[in-house]
Formats: C-alpha cells, sequence, structure tokens
C-alpha cells in the first residue's frame, strides 16, 4: 500500500516533457505568469523583451496589418501549436495565419493555419536560427523569417526539407521582401527616431 504513495523516482540529467504534460502543467497554472515554450521536450523560459524587439513588434504588425490585413490574420506573440511530433508549443513574435479569425475563438492555431512566421532576434538569435528553425522547417512551415536587430537584416527562409531550410536569402536595410504567398512588398527595417 506505501509504494503508491511513494513519488516516482526520475533519471538523473535532463528531464524532458510531453506535450500532455506541459498542457496539464500549463492548466494548474504550474508557470504562473511567467511565458514558456516547449521545443523538443524542453522549456524554454521567454525572457524580458528589451525596448528595441519590443518596438519591432510594435512596426512590423503594424506594417504587416496595413499591408496584408484584409488576406490574413496577424498574431503578435500569441500561442502555436507545432503538430509534427513531437509536438511543440511556441509564442512566435508574429505569425501570419489563414483567415477567418473566428477559427481562432476556441482553438489555438496550428501550423496547418501558418502562412508564415517571424522571429524578432537580439538575445535569442542561437535559438531562432536552431531549434526553432528544426521545429518550423518539419512542420512544413513554408516561410520563416528572422529579423536580426543586432545586425540589422532580415533573413528568409523558404522550402523547408524535414529540419531544414532549402533557401535562405538575407536582406539589408534598403531592400524590400515580398512573401513567396503574396505580391506585395514591404520595407522591413524600422525608420531611425530623429
Amino acid at each position: 500500500m506505501t509504494a503508491l504513495l511513494e513519488k516516482p523516482q526520475r533519471p538523473e540529467g535532463k528531464y524532458r516533457l510531453s506535450f500532455a504534460e506541459f498542457e496539464r502543467l500549463c492548466e494548474i497554472e504550474f508557470f504562473g505568469d511567467t511565458r514558456v515554450e516547449l521545443l523538443n521536450g524542453e522549456v524554454f523560459v521567454k525572457g524580458k523583451q528589451n525596448p528595441p524587439h519590443q518596438q519591432a513588434v510594435r512596426y512590423l504588425s503594424k506594417l504587416l496589418e496595413h499591408t496584408y490585413g484584409n488576406d490574413l490574420v496577424i498574431s503578435a506573440q500569441l500561442p502555436l501549436v507545432l503538430e509534427s511530433p513531437p509536438p511543440d508549443y511556441v509564442e512566435p513574435d508574429i505569425a501570419l495565419l489563414k483567415l477567418p479569425l473566428e477559427a481562432y475563438t476556441a482553438r489555438d492555431a496550428t501550423n496547418a493555419d501558418v502562412e508564415w512566421l517571424i522571429e524578432i532576434s537580439d538575445t535569442t538569435l542561437a535559438r531562432d536560427q536552431g531549434e526553432k528553425l528544426q521545429a518550423y522547417a518539419r512542420n512544413q512551415i513554408s516561410e520563416y523569417w528572422i529579423l536580426d536587430l543586432n545586425a540589422n537584416r532580415l533573413e528568409v527562409y523558404q522550402e523547408p526539407i524535414e529540419l531544414e531550410y532549402s533557401q535562405k536569402r538575407v536582406y539589408r536595410e534598403g531592400q524590400a521582401v515580398t512573401p513567396r504567398a503574396f505580391k506585395k512588398s514591404i520595407e522591413w527595417w524600422q525608420p531611425q527616431a530623429t
């Protein structure tokens, strides 16, 4: 009888969570107000955003809404479930989702809903070019952008194959970019404050 009350033993070292375990911890508010993501069974704490990162999210969200708002749902820093095994739970800086908006009333968006994703990188560049890129490619996200604030450049990844993308282009300030699924180009860099 006492064996039923004993705490189960976990092996030493890194412990990976299943998606179901992660969901349960979220339901019981184990993480509190801390923003977390699940990538390949590992929980990553999302750190505090600095003002340049915040401003880039605001600027791009407004620009994308103005340019593509009639064609897409612009979702900033909201949950996205990547369903390809192992399932992941991420909060991309910006997700451009298929219409209609009402489709997301009672459920999280999934990789099947995504037109393209954008991550804004300052301190997270290694993860955005590593674990996140692999997860997005594995889930067939057809286009993935990384706005590298430190180098002031935009990396555009297209054509996912397994855990990578077959095409990568780098854009510098002054070079407009056109997403593959749309004909309208955008000037992705922020105007400098005067």
